[in-house]
């Protein structure tokens, strides 16, 4: 007679994060300045996202992460898009993510984060205090003119 038995300690739940938010940045005229082939283009090379947490600044830097500085441009159907994953540190409802394109540009973006169980979801985007997203049934998406 052979008894065996079975128990199983998995703590691998999953946890679902959906926070990221994609951007498209033009100028006046409607050219698009995070593609690398316009001469008018804003230098990916400067660009900063920066978390803050409990009233100090951090720039994302995380080798961790498949994007360790927080963000990455890639192209969408006739435009480029840059990608940011805003901060959602549970020390706020609403926290607070800067994007500094170069030395003297700076976005704020707050995100609505809600927290359930294992899930992160931001519900509401807010571009210098002006909310520019709040539905569920299109893109977290929006455009920036610069």
């Amino acid at each position: 007679m052979i008894i065996t038995a079975c128990q199983s300690d998995d703590n691998n739940e999953q946890f679902i994060v959906d926070t990221a938010i994609n951007i498209a940045v033009k100028d006046n005229d409607g050219n698009d300045l995070l593609n690398p082939n316009n001469s008018n283009a804003l230098n990916q090379n400067e660009f900063q996202i920066i978390y803050e947490i409990d009233g100090k600044q951090t720039v994302v830097n995380d080798k961790n992460l498949n994007y360790p500085n927080g963000f990455f441009v890639y192209p969408h159907e006739k435009e480029y898009r840059i990608r940011i994953f805003p901060n959602t540190t549970k020390n706020s409802s609403n926290p607070i993510t800067y994007v500094k394109w170069n030395k003297t540009d700076t976005d704020t973006i707050r995100c609505e984060i809600n927290r359930s169980g294992n899930t992160e979801v931001c519900k509401k985007v807010w571009l210098n205090n002006k909310l520019v997203w709040e539905a569920y049934d299109t893109e977290r998406f929006f455009e920036i003119i610069k």
